[in-house]
C-alpha cells in the first residue's frame, strides 16, 4: 500500500520525519500525556486542537485549517526539511493521522505516510520519554486548492432537486449521525441532503490495517462519479476516506468545514433518515 507502511519499513528508513498526533476527542490533554509517558525515539508531537487546527469562528467548522505559516514554523522546530519523507501515527483509528496526512498533501508535501495499525504496532525497544532537538528545517508549505470543495459548492449541490450524476458528497460519520438518530457533537441531526454514507473505519480489520477489498466495496457506489467530495462532522475523518480512496487511485476533495460549517449558515436545513 502507498500511504500505510508498517513497523519494518520505519525501522528500515532513518531519514524519515515521524511525527505522533495521538488524539482522543473527549481528552484534549490525552494525546500530550500520551507523548509525554512514551513516543516512538525521535518522533515529535502535534495536537489535533493546537497544531493541526485553526481558532473556531461563527463559519467555518469546528477544525478549520491553521495559518499556514504558523504550521510551517512548527514542522520546521523539528527540522522537517524540504524533500524529506514524513510517517504519522496516531493509536491507531487513522483519525487524527488522516487529517495529518491530508494536511501535508495539501501543502506540497510528496512522501507523507501512516503506520498502519497505529503506536500500538511499535515495541517497547522503539520507544522513548525523551525528545531530541534538531537543527530548524526549511520546509516550505504551499497550498494546493484543487484538494478542497467549498462551502458554495456544498450548498449548490444540496438544493438541487435530485442528486448530481457527476458530483457525490461522502459523509465519513458513523452511520448513527449520518440517519440523524444521534448527534453528540453538532447542534443540528442528520445530514446534508444528496450525501451519501461511507464511515471511515469500515475499511479497516481490528486491528486497523486497512483491507483494500474492503475498501473497494465500500467505496463501490462511489468510484464512478467523476467530483468526489468528502466531508465529515468538522473535517478530520473525512481525510481518512480521502486517503483510502486515494489507495484506491480515487482523487477526492475536502469541504474542511464539513457538516459542522454547513449548519452554521441559517437557513439551511439537513436531512434524517
Amino acid at each position: 500500500m502507498k500511504n500505510f507502511k508498517n513497523r519494518a519499513f520505519l525501522l528500515a528508513h532513518e531519514d524519515l520525519m515521524v511525527l505522533d498526533v495521538r488524539y482522543d476527542m473527549a481528552d484534549g490533554t490525552y494525546g500530550r500525556k500520551a507523548y509525554e509517558a512514551g513516543h516512538y525515539k525521535g518522533a515529535y508531537f502535534l495536537d489535533l486542537d493546537m497544531d493541526l487546527a485553526g481558532p473556531e469562528k461563527n463559519h467555518g467548522g469546528r477544525h478549520p485549517l491553521p495559518p499556514r505559516e504558523k504550521l510551517q514554523e512548527r514542522l520546521r522546530s523539528f527540522g522537517l526539511s524540504k524533500g524529506q519523507p514524513v510517517l504519522i501515527y496516531d493509536d491507531g483509528d487513522n483519525a487524527a493521522a488522516g487529517r495529518l496526512w491530508w494536511m501535508l498533501k495539501y501543502y506540497g508535501l510528496e512522501e507523507v505516510y501512516v503506520l498502519a495499525g497505529g503506536f500500538s504496532s511499535l515495541a517497547p525497544e522503539d520507544l522513548t520519554k525523551n525528545t531530541s532537538q534538531k537543527s530548524p528545517g526549511d520546509i516550505v508549505l504551499e497550498e494546493n486548492n484543487h484538494m478542497t470543495a467549498s462551502y458554495e459548492e456544498v450548498k449548490a449541490y444540496a438544493e438541487k432537486d435530485v442528486a448530481s450524476r457527476n458530483t457525490v458528497l461522502v459523509d465519513a460519520r458513523a452511520k448513527e449521525r449520518y440517519k440523524g438518530l444521534v448527534e453528540p457533537i453538532d447542534i443540528m441531526k442528520g445530514h446534508i441532503k444528496h450525501a451519501q454514507n461511507v464511515f471511515f473505519r469500515d475499511h479497516f480489520d481490528a486491528h486497523n490495517i486497512l483491507q483494500l477489498d474492503k475498501t473497494k466495496e465500500n467505496f463501490k457506489e462511489i468510484l464512478s462519479y467523476e467530483d468526489v467530495i468528502v466531508h465529515c462532522g468538522s473535517g478530520v475523518t473525512a481525510c481518512t476516506n480521502i486517503m483510502a480512496l486515494d489507495e484506491l487511485g480515487k482523487p477526492s476533495r475536502l469541504y474542511v468545514g464539513s457538516f459542522s460549517d454547513f449548519i452554521s449558515y441559517e437557513g439551511n436545513t439537513v436531512e434524517r433518515d
